[in-house]
């Protein structure tokens, strides 16, 4: 599965000039360990340097911060040595809203839909 489609990308590089403003911005992508922990909420990326992704992140605790693409793409998760995947339902959510919610202990099934 590519966890990047030129449709998200575009998404990400219009958003870019954000930075790390989760107020105005909203939530592009969800990437996620189909094995366990670890899920990223992808929000912008430099379109000069498309390696580096702005996200919010939900590993052992919920943090913003800046990802790399290449070691997503890369990344090979046990038992199975398989990569990540890329949420295919997912709808977007405001980004100020998913990381209160996610702070606060709650799950985001579609986006904005509670799990």
């Amino acid at each position: 599965m590519h966890l990047f489609t030129k449709e998200i990308d575009n998404k990400l590089f219009k958003q870019y000039p954000m930075g790390n403003d989760l107020e105005n911005q909203v939530v592009v992508a969800k990437i996620f360990n189909p094995y366990g922990r670890g899920v990223w909420y992808l929000l912008n990326s430099d379109p000069e340097d498309p390696d580096y992704i702005w996200a919010i992140v939900d590993l052992f605790d919920v943090e913003t911060g800046s990802v790399s693409r290449s070691e997503l793409e890369e990344l090979k998760v046990p038992p199975f040595n398989l990569g990540l995947e890329r949420d295919l339902y997912f709808a977007p959510i405001s980004a100020k809203s998913l990381y209160e919610g996610l702070r606060k202990g709650e799950t985001f099934a579609d986006g904005g839909t509670l799990a």
